[in-house]
């Protein structure tokens, strides 16, 4: 994971990543010593030591530029088995090269990942709760009534005895191991704290940037704390009507039986006189088993004149056992109080403005991918795709692939202000609204998240004229009882939403809502969001969620 950040991250730090952007200042005194730290992931897993694959410039007396990890780091992480993985791991460190006329006048550091993952594996060495068998439950006393009785007394059996049904109830147990199933899905996470000269002062500042947040496959905003308990296993119980009478133990007199025996004796007992007592016995319990997953918003901390700025931290505990407890990037500055940004009267060149913000520079905003899949939605008897692209990729060709196949289905050229958009052929209706039904955009070593065709809320039209941004969609059915209202936020910052209106979908769940144009701004990110009714047979709501649509605003 390198430093790309983004056309507002840039202005934010006042790097000189173009020719004349920072004012010429003089070298900070030799005593002041800023240092820098970075970190991708650090914490616990199963409750053992403490886990920091990746650093950069970790316990160095000052900043220097440096940086770690990458796709290896996330694959080494990934080989320890574990119930936590990610695609990427990065950190990096950066401080104006030393010879410049802007000598230490900006510092940066980053840590983060991509692709992070949090699972309940099997192997996971987790005891689980047991089926609470009543005593006496698994020995029964049988009493043989007549005719068969007299049968069995004039073969010499037992017609008094007592039965061993453990065998039998054991079979009926589940394997006691918990499910193989993705918890929680994080696209993106990076930590950034920096500093630079800006009104004489070296002024330090700290920023988190996290996209695509998903709790068992639902998407959730990343700005606000969220705590569930997540069902794991259901609470159930062991109907003993199901039980295999051929693996009740019986005395040996009985079970040897052979010959005319089996048929006059063996099967009439055991269908006509065990399986009745035995299907008359009561369920035995089996308790269920639920993850707590907890989500702590990225945050800022000043200590001893140290900046420290953390991505998301996550727990997730198992039966009151600790599962995961990490924090998803970590960036520190320090130090910064003692550099000299007393600018030099020699002329400088003139700033070079930035080109106006457009909708895909705002995709781009809050991820460290320089190509971004913004929306796929079928329309028209085809699949509409739309996406952004760093504007160094300007007139270059995006590849957009199915991930059912791992085929190209169309290909687009990115525009002038980094949009690109095309179509493509519905998917085979068998996997149209399964998770196969998955797009990425490609190209060369860019590539986007992956993004569902088939989703419960969609925009289908996002438009501005005259000072008014139009949106209209849909949400599909079956919607919540009472109607539940749609909320309406237009993106503040990469931590920060506003809500701008509140409205209720028409009975067949379409929508069209008009708003005024932000003021000060040449484009906005709105997001949508409201209640469904989880099946058509049930009251059951669940949150669902827009995808995050960018527009550029005409006035």
């Amino acid at each position: 994971m390198q430093f790309t950040p983004s056309r507002r991250l840039r202005s934010v730090l006042g790097l000189a990543l173009t020719a004349g952007a920072l004012v010429a200042a003089t070298p900070p005194a030799a005593s002041a010593a800023v240092q820098c730290d970075a970190s991708a992931l650090r914490g616990t897993v199963l409750g053992q030591a403490t886990i920091e694959p990746v650093t950069a410039n970790r316990g160095a007396a000052s900043c220097r530029t440096a940086a770690a990890g990458g796709a290896a780091a996330g694959s080494a992480l990934n080989a320890l088995a574990l119930p936590l993985a990610a695609n990427v791991l990065g950190a990096s460190t950066y401080i104006t090269p030393a010879g410049t006329p802007n000598e230490k006048q900006a510092v940066l550091s980053q840590g983060g990942l991509a692709a992070l993952s949090v699972k309940a594996l099997p192997t996971l060495p987790i005891t689980l709760p047991t089926a609470a068998i009543p005593a006496g439950l698994l020995t029964q006393s049988i009493t043989v009534p007549p005719p068969l009785s007299t049968v069995m007394a004039l073969a010499g059996l037992p017609t008094v005895f007592t039965i061993d049904l453990k065998p039998a109830v054991d079979a009926l147990l589940p394997n006691g191991q918990l499910p193989n199933v993705e918890l929680l899905s994080v696209g993106a996470a990076t930590a950034y704290a920096g500093a630079s000269c800006r009104n004489g002062a070296f002024t330090p500042f700290g920023v988190t940037q996290v996209a695509d947040v998903k709790v068992l496959g639902q998407t959730i905003p990343t700005d606000t704390a969220a705590e569930q308990a997540l069902s794991l296993i259901d609470t159930s119980s062991i109907d003993l009507s199901k039980i295999d009478i051929t693996k009740i133990v019986l005395p040996p007199a009985i079970a040897g039986v052979s010959g005319l025996l089996v048929n006059t004796v063996l099967t009439p007992l055991l269908n006509t006189v065990i399986k009745p007592l035995v299907t008359a016995l009561p369920k035995v319990p089996i308790p269920g088993t639920v993850a707590n997953l907890k989500i702590t918003p990225a945050g800022q901390t000043v200590a001893n004149g140290t900046l420290t700025q953390r991505g998301p931290h996550v727990e997730v505990s198992i039966l009151g056992q600790s599962i995961v407890d990490v924090i998803l990037g970590e960036a520190t500055i320090g130090g910064t109080a003692g550099v000299d940004c007393t600018p030099v009267t020699t002329p400088v060149t003139a700033p070079v403005p930035d080109a106006p913000t457009s909708a895909a520079d705002l995709a781009l905003e809050c991820t460290t991918r320089r190509l971004v899949l913004v929306d796929v939605l079928q329309q028209a008897g085809r699949v509409k795709l739309l996406g952004a692209a760093d504007r160094k990729l300007v007139g270059r060709t995006v590849s957009l692939r199915l991930a059912a196949t791992g085929k190209t289905v169309a290909t687009a050229k990115v525009a002038e202000d980094g949009s690109f958009s095309a179509l493509a052929p519905l998917p085979a209706r068998a996997i149209r609204n399964t998770n196969e039904a998955r797009y990425q955009a490609v190209l060369g070593q860019e590539k986007s998240l992956d993004l569902k065709l088939s989703r419960r809320m969609i925009v289908s039209s996002l438009s501005s004229s005259g000072g008014t941004v139009r949106i209209a969609g849909r949400v599909i059915l079956p919607l919540a009882r009472p109607l539940a209202s749609i909320t309406l936020t237009r993106r503040v910052s990469c931590r920060k939403s506003e809500v701008v209106k509140r409205f209720k979908p028409q009975a067949n769940g379409h929508f069209s809502v008009s708003v005024d144009a932000p003021e000060g701004t040449t484009a906005a990110v709105y997001r949508m969001s409201t209640s469904v009714r989880r099946t058509t047979r049930s009251n059951t709501t669940s949150p669902t969620f827009t995808l995050p649509r960018g527009v550029n605003l005409d006035r």
